[in-house]
């Protein structure tokens, strides 16, 4: 590298590449799991009560930028077999270059309720606000062969910074719970759940060039996951596939929980064939549900990504932490209608708390 061009600089022009380039990926994080109406709007609700969850990534931490993920969700059981939810997130990607703000609205009904069995639809409408600082870019004219960065640019800063418009989610998530009535106890329980989702349905155009016309690519998923309940721990394998123009990734893994504690390994690549020149990276997990009281859970996650691409040497992976809170009996507008009316015939195993949910 050339005296006085810093990895900074490359930050930054990267940066001016997702900047002005419609083609980035959504924000993502490792666990999915503890993020369910960020991923799948038909997953609000899909267990009884209300849950709040909070959601921090820092990726790639020691590279100078910054590339960090917040976010907050609120769901809750309603009557009638219906969920409503809300979300927000923030992402900021390289020393503020790039920032992007958005809150939605979820909404689910469930259309198969019985006592093991579910089919929910679902959908989500919120507004999205993207800007960029152009006095942070770096352009090819501004460096030289020897000194890096000394010359001024010829770029001239349009005056639009920031774009917004509204963005809609649909999906769709089945659940089926069972027993095992033999008499052999080693499995007591299982719980399956598997849904899809597709983000993106109007394709807005988030361009933020004058007169620039780059419609946000549609975003398809499928998930799904599986809580064993083995003697007296949960053995919960699962896994995620997202497609989003000609980016593809796949995570797969699985967490052991003996109560408190949960410990998880997962893995993601690039492609759905477990191809190991694809790996990006190993996840470890790490938990701890803390005591409840009062139908009242809650429980603390972390996760450390170690980058195995070609990054490895510059990125020292990523952190995530995840907070879940969850309260067993809230239910939204219950006084305003007949107490029948609210009840749902599903029941969610207790016996599950820190597997997934």
């Amino acid at each position: 590298m050339t005296k006085g061009f810093k990895i900074k600089d490359l930050i930054l022009v990267f940066g001016l590449i997702i900047g002005l380039n419609s083609f980035a990926q959504d924000p993502n994080y490792s666990q999915f799991y503890n993020n369910p109406i960020y991923y799948n709007p038909a997953m609000t609700a899909i267990n009884n009560g209300m849950a709040f969850r909070m959601n921090a990534r820092n990726l790639w931490g020691p590279i100078p930028g910054r590339f960090n993920t917040y976010s907050a969700s609120l769901d809750a059981q309603s009557v009638y077999k219906m969920g409503l939810g809300a979300y927000a997130y923030s992402d900021v990607a390289g020393e503020g270059l790039l920032r992007t703000g958005a809150a939605y609205i979820t909404y689910s009904y469930r259309a198969i309720d019985s006592k093991n069995f579910i089919l929910q639809a679902g959908a989500s409408g919120g507004f999205v606000n993207k800007s960029i600082d152009y006095s942070k870019l770096v352009f090819s004219d501004q460096l030289d062969e020897t000194q890096g960065q000394v010359y001024n640019t010829n770029f001239i800063n349009p005056n639009r910074s920031s774009v917004q418009y509204a963005d809609f989610h649909t999906g769709i998530v089945a659940r089926f719970n069972g027993a095992n009535h033999k008499q052999s106890k080693v499995l007591k329980r299982f719980m399956v759940t598997t849904g899809a989702a597709l983000h993106h349905l109007s394709q807005p155009n988030d361009g933020l060039l004058n007169g620039s016309s780059n419609n946000l690519p549609m975003r398809l998923l499928f998930h799904g996951n599986v809580n064993l309940l083995i003697n007296e721990f949960v053995l919960a394998p699962g896994a995620i596939y997202e497609i989003q123009n000609q980016f593809k990734t796949f995570s797969v893994g699985v967490n052991f929980v003996n109560q408190p504690l949960t410990v998880g390994l997962w893995m993601r690549n690039r492609t759905g064939a477990l191809d190991g020149k694809q790996y990006d990276s190993f996840i470890f997990t790490a938990g701890c549900r803390l005591p409840e009281g009062n139908n009242f859970t809650w429980r603390v996650m972390y996760n450390y990504d170690i980058t195995i691409s070609r990054l490895k040497t510059s990125s020292y992976g990523t952190h995530e932490v995840s907070l879940v809170m969850e309260f067993g009996k809230k239910v939204l507008f219950e006084r305003y209608v007949k107490a029948r009316s609210s009840k749902r015939t599903y029941q969610c195993p207790k016996d599950f708390s820190g597997g997934f949910q």
